[in-house]
C-alpha cells in the first residue's frame, strides 16, 4: 500500500511540474466530433459487450467467432470464463451471439 501511495505521489508531482506547453495545447474548448467518431464510439461499445459476454460464457473471445473483426489487433488481457450455472451461462452466451450479430 505504501508503494502505491509513493508512486501515485511521484506521478502526480511529475504531472503538476511539467509545463503546459510540453503536455500540449492549452485550448480547453469543445472538440467537434466528425461522423466517423459518432459511429466509432457505439461500435467500440458493441465490441466491448461481445468480448465481455463471450469470454464470460465460453472463455473465448470475438476472435474465435469472427477473426476478421479485430483486424489483427491484440487479444483481450485477463478475460476468463465465469463460474456460472448452466442456465445463466446459456443466457449470457446468447447475449454474446446477439452482440456478434450487431457487429455484423
Amino acid at each position: 500500500m505504501a508503494t502505491l501511495y509513493f508512486f501515485s505521489t511521484l506521478v502526480l508531482t511529475i504531472v503538476v511540474s511539467v509545463p503546459i506547453n510540453v503536455l500540449g495545447s492549452a485550448y480547453c474548448g469543445p472538440v467537434e466530433a466528425i461522423d466517423k467518431d459518432l459511429v466509432q464510439f457505439p461500435l467500440n461499445l458493441e465490441f466491448l459487450e461481445a468480448e465481455f459476454f463471450l469470454n464470460g460464457a465460453l472463455g473465448l473471445g470475438l476472435d474465435a467467432f469472427e477473426p476478421g473483426f479485430a483486424a489483427g489487433g491484440p487479444p483481450p488481457i485477463g478475460a476468463q470464463k465465469a463460474n456460472l450455472d448452466p442456465v445463466t451461462r446459456r443466457i449470457i452466451e446468447e447475449f454474446g451471439y446477439q452482440e456478434v450479430g450487431h457487429l455484423r
